[in-house]
């Protein structure tokens, strides 16, 4: 019988060791796993990044007066400036007094000269 308590019990340790491995196993996986980036995670910095550039691109290009078509002399401006510039613009157009309504003159109806007979209309349909 103590045979049986002695197996028993070294199969238990033995669980409680394999289970302890198996834990220390996955713990240390995960915390690899916290360190090593994944390709999504390259891909976002890397449009993180451009979408940066591109918004600094962008707001230099609002903020600054630069060449649009250097040969054709079209310069752009800044945008606060273009804004002033079409509110002034806009500020001095003054609506017109709406004026009456003029009716079209009524429909003049055809002469009597113009008009086909009705034997003309019968002949020439073949009647």
């Amino acid at each position: 019988m103590e045979q049986k308590n002695r197996v028993s019990i070294s199969m238990v340790i033995t669980g409680v060791v394999m289970i302890l491995l198996f834990v220390g196993l996955v713990a240390l996986l995960a915390v690899q796993r916290g360190h090593v980036q994944t390709y999504d995670e390259a891909r976002k910095e890397q449009r993180l990044k451009n979408l940066a550039e591109l918004n600094a691109e962008n707001e230099k290009i609002l903020a600054q007066y630069h060449w649009v078509d250097k040969a054709k002399g079209v310069v752009g401006i800044p945008i606060d400036r273009a804004m002033n510039l079409v509110l002034t613009e806009l500020q001095s157009i003054r609506p017109h007094a709406a004026g009456p309504i003029a009716t079209p003159p009524p429909a003049a109806s055809p002469s009597p000269d113009a008009s086909p007979t009705p034997a003309a209309g019968a002949k020439s349909a073949g009647l």
